[in-house]
């Protein structure tokens, strides 16, 4: 009995031994999320939605400035402005930094809830998923992001690439995709008649919400200068932005005192490409980097 009680602890040891190496093979291309749990604390952050996350990218920033970015950006699910945000924006940020540069960027959705209350925060969208279950945000690996949200899908850690999705260590999410303009056309129709028909009618401006992009502003400008930034997007994705709030620039714009300034990229709709109305492409990004890192050194 004692010999095999040895050889099932030896064959439990040797299992999870084995599963930890395989949660250890996580990297850029196992989600869209993971690595920005892995990396330090951080001390020039970027801040918003999805479009940040694809639109804003740190390398760029970091030419700019001799200074290095991380780019803590997530969806409009995971990283809506309220206390998940920003406990986890407590988490990430380098409490010595005295001096840094927060972009903060802003859309409607950030300061929209799906909840029958907008500001009922106890059903805020945001609280089951990985910036509510993951408080350690700068461990390498990160095993409590890996158990807790990749649930189901780690052969995906032995297959390891993902095809057209690649997470920078710096936290800009890089797609890559077909850009011939029938196919970009077609994606863009889709996505706008999606946030059409299955986001606008669920989706209603949350003062709570609002206050805490006031409260995330507060806490950042004890560590440095905060600017605003609405990015660009396709002028039928702007569309549905102002159905859904069409005095949002009034909104964000009593916040802006209290920054080092409000930037409204909307103004240049028609320049840049987008992969799907909602996001730059790549090579547009670059270009609006480089404008928000001028407009920067301009204030």
């Amino acid at each position: 009995m004692r010999k095999f009680i040895v050889q099932i602890t030896i064959l439990s040891i040797l299992v999870l031994v084995a599963f930890a190496l395989i949660l250890s093979r996580a990297n850029g291309y196992t989600d869209p999320f993971y690595i920005r749990f892995t990396t330090p604390k951080q001390q020039n952050l970027i801040l918003g939605t999805s479009r940040a996350a694809q639109g804003v990218q740190p390398e760029v920033l970091k030419n700019a400035f001799n200074r290095n970015f991380n780019n803590y950006s997530f969806t409009i699910a995971h990283s809506p402005f309220g206390a998940t945000y920003l406990e986890s924006i407590k988490n990430k940020l380098d409490h010595d930094q005295k001096d840094g540069i927060f972009i903060i960027t802003v859309d409607p959705w950030s300061i929209s809830s799906t909840t029958l209350s907008p500001n009922d925060s106890l059903n805020f969208r945001e609280l089951e998923l990985c910036l509510s279950n993951t408080p350690k945000v700068d461990r390498d690996p990160n095993y409590t992001y890996l158990l807790r949200n990749l649930k189901g899908k780690y052969r995906e850690l032995v297959i390891r690439k993902k095809a057209g999705l690649y997470l920078h260590n710096d936290g800009w999410l890089e797609i890559s995709i077909n850009m011939d303009s029938a196919i970009a056309e077609k994606r863009i129709a889709e996505r706008v008649e999606m946030y059409r028909t299955t986001n606008l009618p669920y989706y209603q401006f949350s003062s709570l919400r609002l206050e805490y992009l006031q409260k995330t502003i507060e806490f950042l400008n004890q560590h440095g200068n905060v600017y605003l930034v609405r990015l660009p997007l396709h002028p039928d994705m702007m569309d549905i932005d102002n159905l859904l709030m069409p005095d949002f620039n009034e909104k964000i714009e009593q916040l802006a005192p209290q920054t080092k300034g409000y930037y409204d990229m909307t103004i240049f709709n028609d320049e840049f490409s987008y992969t799907d109305g909602n996001h730059l492409y790549k090579e547009s990004g670059k270009i609006v980097t480089n404008k928000i890192a001028k407009w920067i050194k301009e204030i």
